[in-house]
């Protein structure tokens, strides 16, 4: 889908009232219903109209808010359009409040809307953005990262790296507060690549070609939280019905880009989804999975998508891990890159020793990793020389257990000097990808 003409903005600032066609009008900010909607300027500008967000000069003449510092956004916008994490443009409406927009806009996490996690109780894209304690997107390094790359300036929106403002649509659409159906689908994001071309940089997801069943043939959807499977609650499993959001994020999150992170004060990990077991890699061993997945091998491996197990804005939890992962919550939270708890979300797809074992005290790893079904790649009984601790054993509490992030993070490899993405310990005598 393309984005609208410039000459439609221009229009639709001189005459108020005019009805758009086209992307926008089919988005959810262009909607005659339910599109923007400012509660303090003239009725004669109808739901949707452009004037809503762009001012024709610095200011409309209603009660907010004042002009911007230092004269209008270049973009005509009634303000600033980014200062900080949580002083964003998008914010004055996305905030789940009427304070700007004439109702409150609820915008629930990606655990609610696909996951069928309706519990959760964070409704607002601020909130998502700055959760106490949680991780999100850094909008200001968003803006670093884009600035000269697809079009993009310094003085572009961090949100519009990854969504069309003018084409974007809700996903559930005019649905607020109701995860997907298959009746209720929207599709939101743009890819950034697509930007510096405005013919192109319409929506991703909603046309052939861009569905995870696109990008691979081994994508097996999750379960969702009640009933089906993500995203919709369909039985559909083969990703048809889901957006590829493999190389949506790839576009920023790939092999070649250096994205600084502010927050953790270091660039982030480098990520090839391509050859990463979880990805399109060759999953090279047996192990044992929990449903909806089966227990595969060299010739049976499975693809996740990228929201598999991450929100796309933030979460409560480090990394932006989903709170809601395969139909169930996680059973703690995660706090860090070294935390002991990453089990928590490895739990929900892997079995772990309780699983494999009814006698096991202890829920993370050991039957996979020394004794289990296929491949194991260290040999029982010699746990002394990598653990420490004075347990009764493997199934018992006592011995020093191994964070999962020290060998399982992404393009990770145990024992391969010859990568030069290898940063983890030399836990020989295996040498495999590990993620």
């Amino acid at each position: 889908m393309r984005q609208a003409g410039w000459f439609l903005l221009y229009s639709a600032l001189l005459f108020p009232a005019l009805a758009l066609a086209g992307d926008y009008a089919d988005s959810a900010h262009g909607n005659s219903t339910y599109g923007v909607d400012r509660n303090s300027i003239p009725a004669a500008y109808v739901s949707g109209n452009c004037s809503h967000c762009h001012e024709q000069h610095a200011s409309i003449g209603g009660t907010e808010p004042a002009p911007t510092s230092g004269g209008p956004s270049i973009r005509a916008l009634f303000c600033a359009n980014q200062s900080s994490q949580n002083n964003n443009f998008c914010f004055k409406c996305h905030d789940a409040t009427s304070t700007v927009a004439s109702s409150a806009i609820i915008n629930r996490s990606y655990s609610y809307r696909a996951g069928g996690w309706t519990s959760d109780t964070v409704n607002d894209i601020e909130e998502i953005f700055n959760l106490s304690g949680g991780s999100a997107h850094g909008l200001d390094d968003i803006v670093t990262f884009i600035n000269g790359k697809w079009g993009y300036t310094s003085a572009n929106n961090p949100c519009a790296a990854c969504h069309n403002p003018h084409a974007v649509q809700g996903d559930p659409a005019n649905a607020q507060n109701v995860a997907k159906s298959i009746t209720t689908r929207g599709y939101p994001v743009s890819r950034s690549s697509q930007h510096g071309t405005l013919s192109t940089w319409g929506l991703w997801g909603d046309d052939a070609g861009e569905k995870m069943s696109d990008y691979s043939s081994n994508y097996q959807a999750p379960y969702r939280f009640s009933s089906g499977y993500e995203p919709d609650g369909s039985a559909t499993t083969n990703g048809s019905n889901l957006t590829d959001f493999n190389t949506f994020c790839s576009d920023c999150h790939n092999a070649s880009n250096t994205i600084f992170s502010t927050a953790l004060g270091r660039n982030l990990k480098y990520i090839d989804w391509d050859i990463e077991k979880h990805g399109r890699g060759n999953a090279d061993v047996y192990i044992s999975v929990d449903a909806p997945f089966t227990s595969g091998s060299s010739s049976l491996g499975y693809v996740l998508a990228c929201t598999d197990c991450h929100e796309p804005h933030g979460s409560a939890n480090a990394f932006l891990i989903r709170k809601e992962v395969n139909g169930g919550l996680l059973s703690g939270s995660i706090t860090s890159f070294t935390d002991i708890d990453w089990h928590h979300l490895c739990d929900r797809c892997h079995k772990d020793d309780k699983e494999l074992n009814s006698g096991c005290q202890e829920d993370h790893y050991y039957y996979i990793h020394h004794t289990g079904t296929g491949d194991p790649p260290y040999a029982p009984g010699q746990c002394k020389n990598c653990h420490s601790g004075i347990g009764g054993g493997a199934c018992t509490s006592g011995f020093d257990k191994f964070v999962c992030t020290n060998c399982h993070f992404h393009c990770s490899w145990v024992n391969d000097p010859a990568n030069p993405l290898d940063r983890t310990p030399n836990y020989a005598p295996t040498t495999r990808r590990t993620f």
